[in-house]
């Protein structure tokens, strides 16, 4: 099960996949950027068709974190809550 992390300290963003999700009217939506070995972001959008924006951008930013080696830092809208079928969320110290 992959492991994200919310709550990460500043001095740690230096190297973190960060996935943001946030909802439009249309569903989930997810921003995934990268800062290393070169900067990136890539946009999943809500689609009338699976799989959704978030259904795509957490296999995705595993992906990256598994090949850059870092960790994965989530945020998400107020309101909004975890599935714990993404994935195991925890504080990162």
């Amino acid at each position: 099960m992959p492991l994200f992390y919310r709550h990460v300290p500043p001095a740690k963003h230096e190297n973190v996949i960060a996935v943001r999700i946030f909802c439009l009217p249309e569903g989930l939506s997810c921003v995934v950027s990268w800062p290393l070995p070169e900067p990136g972001l890539r946009v999943f959008s809500p689609t009338a068709n699976p799989p959704q924006g978030i259904e795509e951008a957490l296999p995705y930013a595993v992906f990256l974190s598994s090949h850059l080696e870092t960790k994965i830092a989530v945020e998400m809208d107020d309101g909004l809550d975890w599935d714990p079928s993404w994935g195991e969320l925890v504080d990162m110290h």
